[in-house]
């Protein structure tokens, strides 16, 4: 079985924060996102939101969305966007 590199996580402080602030289940799930995405920062399931590829979006979970950024083997959390169906003016039938 081949080495697979594993990225380092960081946070912005705003990002942590936001992720400090899920509950429990949510915070399983996105942790579990994350490191699988510390295995591959730029898997076809993010896309490039800036001139290079570094700077990138992902949507994690059903409800959180990220923007982060990649450089020299560190995974950047620079915003986290949780989503809460409780918050929804008009649901979907």
């Amino acid at each position: 079985m081949p080495h697979q590199e594993i990225y380092e996580v960081l946070y912005t402080e705003p990002a942590a924060q936001d992720r400090d602030r899920l509950d429990p289940a949510r915070r399983a799930s996105f942790d579990k996102a994350v490191e699988i995405l510390a295995r591959d920062p730029y898997t076809e399931h993010s896309r490039s939101i800036g001139v290079g590829e570094q700077d990138r979006e992902i949507r994690l979970t059903s409800q959180i969305v990220a923007e982060y950024m990649v450089s020299r083997g560190r995974l950047l959390f620079v915003v986290l966007r949780v989503f809460d169906d409780a918050d929804i003016l008009l649901p979907e039938d």
